[in-house]
């Protein structure tokens, strides 16, 4: 439970945040006997059953109160809150406060699943609600009263789409307790984002936030908070450019993809290192990339997205480069400028790892299929990659700071967050980030049909067959969705449903202004949706009135994604609230690839079962289960080379003799 009692008012000079360090062997044997209490689902029971009914009585008792009066109240506990910390007597009458206000201003009241969930966010845990369980809503119980005893709020989204639209959503109940709202998104500048830091509640996404933590580190000179208010007598200078008032308090919503799937890769700020010397080096790079010769020279490992120099190529480089300058002459800088023209050629793919638009190449985001607006590769990649598609050369990034998301997030006096899928990575979030998940039971009985998942030896078999269960579906007035993981998979997708004569929409990366308009339709009669990366949109699929007369909404899942969370996530876009939906798999054997041990072995006994068979079936499936383990498990390792990475960035900054 975090105590707010004498908790120092946030401003510029005082920025609270949590000290990072890292803990020794007997710490985490510690942590990890305490997370095995923590996460054990049925501990909070009593405590919940308590809590709501206490709920229940205060709402009673404020039913009849006018607006002022309810207001007057709520600010009332926020003060005791401050001073006492978030005790459940307190926050019961605050939530039926909450409840009843947002009852009369957006003509919606908390179900009990949402309060429960609000308490467990509340408690500093992470709140596993089942899609379309209402989570937009839920967040404002526990963000209207930490915002009511004083603390600066972030509430954290997976993209400015929900960002804005989130935020627009809860802004009139905001309003009527008096507190401020902030949104910022790829687009603010710096001036909007200072102002809108300074507001009550911020709305924004946790790139967008860590970016703005790292300029603002850059911009400070003593890192120590005494020697900072000690220089700000001096200069308001340094404080007057600052955006963030500290790390008080923080709500992640999809907390799972935030705090694990994006952590995978750090966030560095870079910095301009264009000259025509640099660029010459990397065009010349790219040049005698093609002097090399695969198997003999390096070997391209595509299922691993790996490139390695032979002990051969790395000699055939050094004679080939022996006259090309002085920036050629180290061994380490040549080997890896070539190896970064070879992963451009070799194993980054269009329409799946980047777009080309207006001639310029554009990242998109593997979790959820977006664009990532003005973000770019470091250390020359983005610039082989401009010369394969044959865009102009922007200048060459180099790193002026970086963080990662673990030690980032770690760094707040108090997070919590809220998901669909967490309980498959509980015991990461408790080892990174001493969360615990708490799983909460659905206002509604879930309705979801599950049929037979079926794997097919080619991906063109696999197609038809979507196609025909679409057009079984659409015959029958449903709405189906169907989900790839990325934008080349939707556009061959796309041409087998023209092919078959079936009207439909593309949802992806090349489509991600239309979004909005695109979702409102896909839950209309006969619609046929292909999205890509739709696990992750966190948006809501709204049906008809006939569609949920003859079934709801249908998802087809084509192919594994690199969680079973995240399939998982795909299936929760139907059967939403207790509305009736299905989902199924239509997978394909045909350039999957098989890396695991475990796959190799049964890949054999499928094929001599025959794939059509009932028990080549299941073995069909367990080798596509075995490889999506895999890259769990290789998505797993990154996360903790990447921590590991930040422990000693840190440990050699503190020897050098910097603070932090």
């Amino acid at each position: 439970m975090i105590r707010t009692a004498n908790h120092a008012p946030a401003d510029y000079r005082h920025r609270p945040e949590r000290p990072v360090v890292k803990l020794d062997w007997l710490e985490r044997f510690q942590r990890r006997l305490v997370g095995h209490f923590e996460l054990n689902p049925w501990r909070m029971k009593l405590r919940q059953k308590r809590f709501l009914r206490s709920v229940r009585l205060q709402s009673k008792e404020i039913k009849s109160w006018p607006d002022t009066e309810l207001l007057h109240r709520a600010r009332a506990l926020g003060d005791l809150i401050r001073q006492q910390g978030f005790e459940d007597r307190l926050l019961a009458e605050q939530f039926a406060i909450i409840r009843e206000m947002s009852g009369r201003i957006l003509g919606m009241r908390h179900f009990d699943s949402q309060l429960i969930g609000g308490l467990i966010m509340v408690q500093g845990r992470i709140a596993e609600m089942k899609t379309g369980e209402g989570k937009t809503l839920t967040a404002v119980l526990p963000v209207i009263s930490a915002a009511l005893a004083g603390l600066p709020v972030h509430v954290i989204t997976v993209n400015d789409y929900l960002t804005g639209r989130d935020a627009e959503e809860m802004q009139p109940l905001y309003q009527s307790f008096g507190l401020s709202l902030g949104v910022i998104t790829h687009e603010i500048d710096l001036a909007g984002r200072r102002t809108a830091y300074q507001s009550d509640i911020v709305y924004i996404t946790g790139k967008e936030l860590v970016f703005d933590y790292l300029r603002d580190q850059m911009k400070l000179t003593h890192k120590q908070p005494i020697r900072m208010q000690m220089a700000s007598l001096h200069s308001t200078r340094v404080e007057s450019q600052l955006q963030l008032r500290g790390l008080h308090f923080a709500l992640v919503d999809e907390a799972d993809s935030v705090l694990i799937d994006e952590s995978r890769t750090p966030l560095i700020i870079s910095g301009s290192q264009g000259n025509e010397e640099e660029q010459a080096f990397i065009e010349t790079a790219w040049a005698l990339s093609f002097e090399l010769n695969e198997e003999t020279d390096y070997l391209v490992n595509s299922d691993r997205r790996e490139v390695d120099l032979t002990e051969q190529g790395r000699k055939r480089l050094q004679i080939l480069s022996h006259e090309l300058g002085p920036l050629w002459k180290g061994s380490i800088r040549r080997e890896e400028i070539i190896h970064k023209a070879l992963l451009a050629r070799f194993v980054y793919q269009l329409d799946k790892d980047y777009l080309v638009r207006e001639g310029k190449v554009e990242l998109i985001d593997p979790l959820s299929g977006r664009v990532m607006e003005g973000r770019s590769w470091e250390k020359g990649l983005h610039q082989m990659v401009e010369l394969k598609e044959e865009c102009e050369l922007t200048e060459q990034r180099i790193t002026l700071a970086r963080i990662s998301y673990q030690n980032f997030f770690r760094r707040y006096l108090h997070i919590s967050g809220m998901t669909g899928t967490a309980w498959e990575v509980r015991d990461e979030l408790w080892g990174v980030y001493q969360l615990a998940v708490t799983p909460v039971k659905p206002h509604k009985k879930e309705l979801r049909i599950q049929f037979i998942s079926r794997v097919f030896n080619e991906n063109s078999a696999r197609w038809e067959a979507v196609a025909e269960r679409c057009r079984e579906l659409v015959t029958q007035g449903r709405a189906v969705l169907i989900g790839t993981a990325s934008v080349a998979e939707s556009e061959v997708a796309s041409e087998y449903l023209k092919q078959s004569g079936l009207a439909h929409k593309v949802l992806s990366a090349k489509q991600d202004k239309e979004e909005a308009d695109i979702v409102a339709e896909a839950g209309q009669s006969g619609r046929i949706t292909v999205a890509t990366n739709m696990a992750g949109r966190g948006t809501d699929i709204k049906l008809s009135p006939s569609v949920k007369e003859v079934g709801g909404l249908h998802v087809i899942l084509t192919e594994h994604y690199e969680s079973s969370r995240v399939d998982r996530q795909l299936a929760g876009r139907c059967a939403r609230q207790g509305d009736p939906g299905s989902f199924e798999m239509l997978l394909s054997l045909e350039d999957q690839p098989i890396r695991s041990l475990r796959a190799k072995s049964l890949l054999p006994t499928c094929r001599s079962l025959g794939i059509t068979s009932t028990a080549g079936q299941k073995t069909a499936l367990s080798v596509l289960r075995a490889e999506q383990q895999f890259i769990e498990r290789q998505n797993y390792l990154a996360r903790q080379s990447t921590l590991e990475y930040d422990h000693k960035q840190k440990e050699l900054l503190a020897f050098a003799g910097t603070v932090d």
